[in-house]
């Protein structure tokens, strides 16, 4: 009988596939349906801090003639937030047995070190920091940038017990080095890729409107190169497959390149939570046909290390599969 039991953060999964952050995980119902159907933790819906800051600013706005008001509204605003998202944790919490790890979306240390407090003593069993700012200003160096990373991961660490895993994009100088970073400043765990808003040009209307907010399957191969090369180049820090991951033979490619777990969203909307019976169904097919026991028997076996070519992830450029077309 094949072992789909995975170890993320030092948290014990019944399976690989999470539950990513999203809507969905405000829905207890829906929640109790990804349990039921095989998921190995629930992320919770991220809490942004930009949001808390701009409804606290407008508020601000309208009510200009007092001005005293202000500092109210943004403290009021603010524990509001705080205590509606400690009690979603609560809610998820009393119907599954899976972990649940929360989610924060912030782009300071300041109160979000006392907000993590708050996280872990409302039941959290783990934390991800999904942490990014568009970089525009063109003085800014890039390592200034990562250190912003690096002291919010490490103030974060040093005030909670429960593991902290941070969800970033792919855009960085030296990604193994900065990850390395994260491994030696406190992180358990790193989360590849997040998925951003990105904006689109309508020419009919001369606006700029929204992308399309879900994922497509070829979008897992970004995560894929990196989870494969980062497995074998730092190891001792889990890694979460996100963005693109559809199905089982999906998930199956970001186990064999390294990954701990591989995190559903879109597939979820589209197809709620049989996605994740049939990913795991998936996976314990190929399993048994390949005499493994468990995930740990293959996990990683083709990374960056293990792969007799390492240059399949190295390569950048196309040329030996156009340059003759």
């Amino acid at each position: 009988m094949s072992n789909l039991s995975v170890n993320y953060m030092g948290l014990p999964l019944r399976s690989p596939v999470i539950v990513a952050s999203s809507g969905l995980t405000t829905q207890m119902d829906r929640v109790k349906e990804f349990e039921e159907a095989g998921a190995g933790a629930i992320v919770v819906k991220s809490l942004f801090e930009e949001q808390i800051v701009n409804e606290a600013e407008f508020l601000s706005t309208q009510s200009h003639e007092y001005p005293e008001s202000s500092d109210y509204l943004h403290y009021y605003i603010r524990q509001y937030s705080v205590d509606r998202y400690l009690t979603l944790i609560k809610d998820i919490k009393a119907i599954v047995s899976a972990p649940v790890i929360a989610s924060i979306n912030c782009y300071s240390k300041g109160s979000w070190t006392s907000f993590a407090r708050e996280i872990e003593r409302a039941g959290a069993d783990g934390l991800e920091l999904n942490i990014y700012s568009l970089p525009l200003d063109i003085h800014k160096r890039a390592d200034e940038t990562e250190r912003e990373y690096i002291d919010i991961v490490t103030e974060i660490v040093k005030n909670i017990t429960i593991p902290v895993s941070v969800k970033i994009g792919s855009t960085f100088t030296n990604l193994p080095g900065f990850i390395e970073m994260l491994k030696g400043h406190g992180a358990k765990g790193v989360v590849l890729f997040n998925r951003f808003y990105t904006p689109d040009v309508d020419i009919a209307r001369m606006n700029v409107t929204s992308a399309d907010a879900f994922s497509h399957e070829q979008d897992y191969l970004a995560g894929m190169r990196w989870i494969g090369i980062v497995s074998a180049l730092v190891p001792g820090i889990d890694l979460s497959a996100s963005t693109g991951i559809h199905n089982g033979t999906i998930a199956l490619k970001q186990l064999l390149s390294g990954a701990s777990t591989v995190q559903m969203c879109t597939a979820l909307y589209k197809k709620g939570a049989v996605a994740i019976k049939n990913a795991l169904d998936d996976i314990t097919l190929f399993m048994d046909k390949n005499g493994y026991g468990s995930i740990a028997d293959f996990k990683g076996s083709l990374n960056y290390s293990n792969f007799g070519n390492p240059g399949k992830f190295e390569r950048v450029q196309f040329m030996k599969s156009f340059g003759g077309k």
